[in-house]
């Protein structure tokens, strides 16, 4: 110990005093690599724990990205309702942890600097600063994951009980492949009219999604909401009840009245969701499918999420009116104008898809599925993130599944199948069948099984196209005679086969 001229002991020669500079430079190196600041403080072996600590969980992570599937793993994550609860919890102590060791860093810093108030002070609006940049994320982080997990608890039923036979496809959740030995999963994608200011459901849009579950290869068929004398599968209470196909002579038989209808008919009493379960049957007596499951969006709910996801940029071809109808033109409340790369918000690109009065109901599924398409190619990353929470509020109140909880790791397995397979369109409009008032179903039948022969195994050369002389082909008309179809230009699209959605956007 030396002494001073006045006689008070004076600090070790070792205890060099430093600068503001210091104490900030490595208070900031302390909150981005936690344990450095307290090592330069001093106190180096609880820097030194601390350093080995957030070491040994950077590599952990490091190995967690650097080995198996991240999209499945974070997939799988996001739909555990237990570990994104976990994960909020972790979160909220790692950050308060975080935020305390900034606090004793800038702490035990200040203990070896000769700092005045001034700058003591300033010291400390940098460790305020560092703690809000620490506390932020973990609240954003926090809340994303109450509120996906909140998601998946309202969506996703708990329940396993159904309508569903019990030889209908479902995964083997214990298995390494939970797919294994499954041909064939037929999901019902239903748009429902059941927004604000309509009583009842009366689905807008019917697609089917048939997936191959060992490949992932889709074929989407599109269905026309207007059809009529729809034959019901074997053996159910539909078939029953209409032997001859769902058929009334005012024209309110139609394929999307099948759910109304069996709301209050004796076969469907006993049934969980009556409606949705004649539906099913319904679209599985058209196409010959085996409905596994469904997933329903309804009018509400597309017109928040399009907003939350930034709107839509979209190609219209034709003005279409807002509103009204062919019988009540007068009701028309504006006009979506011709025009390309036109942007959208949530409530035009709702109209965009459902207007029909002026276009036939095949131009309008031709639309939805341009919709489809636009929300899969045009959805920003970052649009996705920073609107998170009003995305999930906006599924939350306005989708329902079939899906339960349980299964929910395997249909994350089968999506990333999906998400890198080949995706093929097949909507039965005009060109693919000849009356919406009388359709050949047995042709219906043939082209679906066409469509996932080629999905299962795609034929050696591209998309047919016609020949550099078309060769005119026919389909069967109401009355059974043959009805010749406009000859194709040489690459053009045949719309009886399955195809890319792009081609018809």
């Amino acid at each position: 110990m030396s002494t001073s001229p006045d006689g008070a002991n004076s600090a070790p020669a070792s205890a060099e005093e430093h600068g503001l500079p210091w104490v900030v430079s490595w208070t900031v190196i302390g909150s981005l690599i936690p344990g450095l600041g307290l090592v330069a403080a001093g106190r180096r072996r609880a820097g030194a724990a601390v350093l080995s600590v957030t070491v040994v969980v950077l590599a952990a992570l490091l190995v967690w990205l650097l080995t198996g599937d991240v999209l499945r793993r974070g997939l799988s994550f996001a739909l555990d309702p237990q570990r994104l609860l976990l994960f909020a919890i972790a979160v909220v102590v790692t950050g308060v942890l975080w935020a305390l060791l900034i606090l004793l860093t800038n702490a035990q810093l200040l203990r070896r600097s000769g700092l005045g108030r001034g700058q003591k002070a300033v010291s400390w609006v940098v460790v305020a600063v560092l703690v809000v940049g620490v506390g932020v994320p973990a609240y954003l982080a926090t809340d994303y994951s109450l509120v996906q997990r909140d998601l998946v608890k309202t969506v996703f039923d708990e329940d396993e009980s159904s309508d569903k036979d019990a030889a209908d496809a479902r995964p083997d959740t214990e298995a390494v492949d939970p797919w294994a030995g499954t041909k064939r999963i037929n999901v019902l994608l239903i748009g429902s009219d059941a927004g604000r200011n309509r009583e009842g459901v009366r689905p807008d849009t019917l697609i089917v999604a048939s997936i191959q579950p060992s490949t992932g290869n889709t074929v989407l068929f599109s269905l026309p909401r207007n059809l009529e004398r729809v034959p019901f599968k074997k053996g159910t209470p539909g078939a029953a009840a209409w032997p001859d196909g769902f058929y009334c002579a005012n024209d309110a038989c139609l394929l999307n009245a099948v759910w109304t209808w069996a709301l209050d008919a004796e076969g469907y009493a006993g049934s969980k969701n009556p409606g949705l379960k004649a539906t099913e049957d319904a679209v599985t007596g058209i196409l010959g499918l085996e409905i596994d499951t469904y997933a329903m969006l309804n009018l509400k709910g597309f017109e928040e999420f399009i907003d939350a996801v930034g709107g839509l940029t979209l190609d219209v071809h034709e003005r279409l009116p807002i509103g009204g109808d062919s019988e009540h033109p007068w009701e028309t409340i504006g006009y979506i104008e011709a025009g390309m790369n036109q942007k959208m918000d949530g409530w035009h690109s709702l109209w965009f898809a459902r207007s029909r009065w002026s276009t036939s109901d095949y131009d309008r599924m031709r639309r939805q599925r341009c919709v489809i398409a636009a929300v899969t190619e045009q959805a920003d990353p970052v649009t996705l993130a920073s609107n998170f929470p009003a995305i999930a509020s906006a599924l939350k109140d306005n989708m329902s599944t079939g899906i339960p909880r349980s299964q929910l790791q395997a249909w994350v397995e089968l999506a990333t199948r999906v998400q890198k397979a080949k995706v093929t369109s097949l909507a039965f409009t005009d060109d693919v069948i000849a009356s919406r008032s009388n359709p050949d179903y047995d042709l219906i039948r043939r082209q679906v099984r066409k469509a996932i022969q080629n999905s299962v195994n795609p034929p050696a050369t591209a998309t047919a196209t016609a020949t550099s002389t078309p060769t005119p082909s026919a389909t069967v008309t109401p009355e059974g005679k043959p009805k010749r179809k406009k000859d194709k230009k040489k690459d053009e699209p045949d719309p009886a086969g399955a195809q890319d959605v792009s081609q018809v956007c």
